[in-house]
This record gives structure tokens, C-alpha cells and sequence, in this order.
């Protein structure tokens, strides 16, 4: 007895089976064949932390890795994925991190990232007049961007006490180098008592100071017996030490 034939619909049916078994397998070999975004923003924030010696909970740091087109292909790494701040990159603010790929198919991509870097700095507490020698109440602590802040500035109240300031200094300001000096010792004008040392010998005469001096400072001073204009150094004491 003759088969009777297939029914159309019964070859459609098979047909649309294999067909969708065979784009299930191409578009699973198509995922494996692709490196995942995420692999790449990892690479890049293990980069970040170890290169800059980033601890967990760290909170003098805070890293932003920038987003990546989900829709990137490209093709998976067989090795390791290679990461390096670019040529002339910065190491904090707005920068970015080279990832890179060598085998099976040579590409690079640069992951935008931001860090930023907080400090606790001594600003002033209130006005603070030009010469004015720096007491601990003249200071308290803010907590600051350092990858934004241009200046140099002061974490340690005991590198600031006593000295004295260049300029009028505003209630909030940062303190940095550029705005304190050591003390000022010495007067333009000043009495002091001029030393001149010889072994153990010292022999003490009063002057008259010609100039303004801070620690170590040399400055130029007067005998006042003879009128004489010599050259001395500055010491803490107010004295200046001539050579004999």
C-alpha cells in the first residue's frame, strides 16, 4: 500500500523547527565570540584601584568608571585584556584607561573614568591679618576635592602654628605655601645684641638691625660702638651671629 505524501504543513512545521535551532546555535556561538562590556569596565577599575593603590572603603578616593555602548561588539579575548592609562593621561580628574585586546583579533578602547581625591585641609577659621603668627584656634579642617584644587595646602595643624602670614587671609580660605612664611625674628630698626664666636670665646655687642629677617634669615646690622655695617645670621633667640 502506497504512503500517503507529507502534508505541507507538517514540512513547514519541520522546517520552522531546525530554523530556529540553527539561529539558536549561531546566536549562541555569536555570544561567545563577544567580548561582554562589563568584562571591559572590570578590567578597567581593577586597573584603577591597583595602579593607584586603592584600598576597599577607602574614602580619601572615590572612582567613576564611564558607561560603554552596550551595543559594542567586540570580539572575545583569548588572553588576558591589557589596560594602561594613555600617553600623557592623568592619574586623577577626568581621564581614561586603554583596554586592549592582542589575540584572537587585535582592538583598544579607551573607558572613560573619573577620580576624584578628597583631603581634610586646615583652612582659616576667621579673617586672619597680613603678619599675623598662626595660632591653633586661627584653624579648622574642610574636607576638599584635591584633583580639583590647584594650590598646594596644609593637613597638619603642627606645620602651621607659628608661622606667619603673607597677606590678609578670608574666614574659609585655604591655607597654602604660598600664603604663611616663617615668623619674623627680627625688625627693620630692632635693638639686637650681636654675636661674634670664636672657639669658645663669645664676644656680645649691641646693634641696630637694618633689615627684616625670619629664622636663618642673614641680614645686615649696625654696630652701634663703631657704626659699622656687617652681615649676620638670624637666630631664634632675636640675636645675630657674625662671623668674627
Amino acid at each position: 500500500m502506497n504512503q500517503p505524501a507529507p502534508q505541507p504543513f507538517v514540512r513547514t512545521w519541520w522546517l520552522s523547527a531546525a530554523l530556529g535551532v540553527v539561529l539558536a546555535l549561531v546566536s549562541i556561538t555569536a555570544q561567545a565570540e563577544i567580548e561582554a562590556v562589563e568584562n571591559i569596565r572590570l578590567a578597567a577599575e581593577r586597573f584603577i584601584q591597583e595602579e593607584l593603590n586603592i584600598k576597599p572603603g577607602d574614602e580619601a578616593v572615590e572612582v567613576q568608571i564611564g558607561r560603554l555602548d552596550n551595543r559594542l561588539r567586540l570580539a572575545r579575548c583569548s588572553e588576558a585584556l591589557e589596560t594602561r592609562f594613555p600617553p600623557g593621561g592623568r592619574r586623577d580628574g577626568n581621564t581614561a584607561v586603554q583596554v586592549q585586546c592582542e589575540a584572537p583579533v587585535s582592538w583598544s578602547i579607551y573607558v572613560p573614568v573619573t577620580v576624584e581625591r578628597y583631603a581634610e585641609v586646615l583652612v582659616a577659621s576667621r579673617t586672619l591679618r597680613r603678619q599675623h603668627t598662626i595660632l591653633p584656634g586661627d584653624l579648622r579642617t574642610k574636607r576638599i576635592q584635591t584633583s580639583r584644587h590647584a594650590g598646594s595646602y596644609f593637613e597638619s595643624k603642627n606645620e602651621l602654628v607659628g608661622l606667619q602670614t603673607r597677606r590678609n587671609i578670608r574666614s574659609g580660605q585655604i591655607l597654602g605655601q604660598q600664603h604663611v612664611t616663617q615668623r619674623e625674628v627680627v625688625s627693620r630698626g630692632q635693638r639686637v645684641t650681636i654675636l661674634a664666636e670664636n672657639g669658645s670665646v663669645v664676644i656680645r655687642m649691641q646693634g641696630e638691625a637694618l633689615e627684616n629677617g625670619i629664622l636663618g634669615d642673614r641680614i645686615r646690622v649696625k654696630n652701634s660702638s663703631s657704626g659699622r655695617v656687617v652681615e649676620g645670621e638670624v637666630l631664634e633667640s632675636g640675636h645675630v651671629r657674625v662671623a668674627p
